[in-house]
């Protein structure tokens, strides 16, 4: 058996640490753009918002019928929502523009489509028509599409809070016990 001696003059195959060094430097600088690139979907982040303050606001206003023994109701427009309360009358009157139930306007690039009992309710925005002389809402003739009941109950619907500048719908279903949930579901 023969001893062959090693060449101290001959390079060995491998890498360099400063070679391995620039490579993860480079790695890191990639990815540190492709995560900023990514970025977040901010229309999203607002669809998410609205469908929480939605789905918070219903809950909150289940609890105080129930609290109070009053009977509420959503009167959902095409551009956003608001709470009505049962008069003795038994017409529906808004909650009024302080607190947390008053009327409440979506932005401008968010939409609503609402489902009662499997149908598509017609969602109308509130028109100058619709105002009395003293620029307050006339309520006379209004028609919710959704109750909450003193009870706790609720009329079951759900809701779908999309944007066309987003990939994202935000699904919200009610239930008839007033329990909300909601989703996220990514369109193709």
């Amino acid at each position: 058996m023969s001893v062959r001696p090693v060449s101290v003059s001959g390079r060995s195959a491998g890498f360099t640490l400063l070679e391995l060094m620039v490579v993860l430097v480079l790695i890191g600088i990639i990815i540190s753009f492709a995560v900023l690139s990514l970025g977040g979907d901010k229309i999203s982040e607002l669809m998410e918002q609205e469908t929480r303050r939605l789905a918070t606001l219903l809950e909150l206003a289940a609890d105080e019928a129930v609290l109070r023994g009053e009977e509420l109701a959503v009167n959902f427009t095409d551009d956003g929502y608001e709470f009505l309360l049962l008069q003795e009358d038994g017409g529906w009157q808004s909650s009024g523009e302080d607190g947390l139930l008053k009327a409440y306007k979506l932005p401008a690039d968010i939409e609503l489509r609402l489902e009662v009992e499997g149908e598509p309710p017609e969602l109308y925005a509130i028109t100058e028509a619709d105002q009395n002389s003293d620029g307050k809402q006339d309520d006379n003739g209004l028609e919710p599409q959704v109750y909450i009941l003193s009870s706790g109950e609720m009329t079951p619907f759900d809701a779908t809070i999309l944007s066309l500048q987003s990939e994202y719908r935000y699904h919200l279903k009610a239930t008839v016990l007033g329990q909300v949930s909601w989703e996220i579901e990514e369109t193709l």
